[in-house]
């Protein structure tokens, strides 16, 4: 990894460059803190899960389905910042959102996780950190000079397209509600005596004060008849 740590280009948005991509094939990662934040969560706790997927067993680890792939395994990409940065690979990043946003319990920030899971396909986080740090795949920059407006656009569509098969599962969904007939309507209880006849509905049943009960609970409570 050393011979490539100094191809690698970091995030310069905020101080903290939470962000990097290895320019010769766009291989990014993110920060513990940036993970973090994306997953709602403290550093700390992303820490540990790190240390513990690293110390897994291959085989016989008990990690959620997402993160097995990767028990055994160097999380990191080493870089050559001055400041000694870690980053983590963004193919473990986008499994420990996943473990985060459908796998952990619910906890405070767990909709962060839900939020940004949604946001980024598996192959959409690479491109999404390729945003951050600005970096072009080289097979495009060496037929042209890109402008910072085609930049965009490429990453745009690159998203775009990552996105796709959750946005078709998103609208085969809401074709399914839509068929679906509608919630009938809760009936109340009681009725006061004060309630138009149009709209007391058959099947009450009125008590001596004039008020309406509902048989529903004269289902419950016979004694009231």
């Amino acid at each position: 990894m050393s011979d490539k740590s100094s191809l690698i280009s970091a995030s310069d948005a905020e101080e903290n460059q939470s962000y990097c991509t290895r320019q010769d094939d766009g291989v990014s990662g993110m920060t513990v803190t940036a993970l973090a934040d994306f997953c709602g969560t403290e550093q700390q706790t992303i820490s540990q899960l790190l240390n513990r997927l690293r110390d897994s067993d291959p085989i016989t680890n008990e990690l959620a389905a997402c993160l097995k792939p990767f028990a055994g395994n160097d999380w990191r990409l080493t870089t050559s910042n001055p400041d000694g940065s870690v980053f983590i690979i963004d193919d473990v990043c986008h499994a420990v959102l996943e473990y985060y946003a459908l796998e952990a319990r619910k906890y405070k920030g767990k909709q962060i996780a839900i939020n940004n899971y949604r946001m980024v396909a598996k192959g959409g986080l690479r491109v999404f950190i390729w945003s951050q740090t600005g970096y072009v795949p080289a097979k495009l920059t060496s037929q042209s000079v890109l402008s910072k407006e085609e930049v965009s656009a490429v990453i745009t569509a690159a998203i775009e397209q990552a996105l796709a098969p959750i946005t078709q599962r998103l609208d085969a969904i809401e074709q399914r509600l839509k068929v679906l007939p509608p919630a009938k309507p809760k009936r109340p209880w009681t009725l006061s005596a004060s309630t138009p006849d149009s709209e007391v509905p058959d099947d009450y049943v009125q008590l001596e004060d004039g008020s309406w009960l509902s048989p529903s609970i004269l289902s419950i409570h016979p004694q009231t008849k």
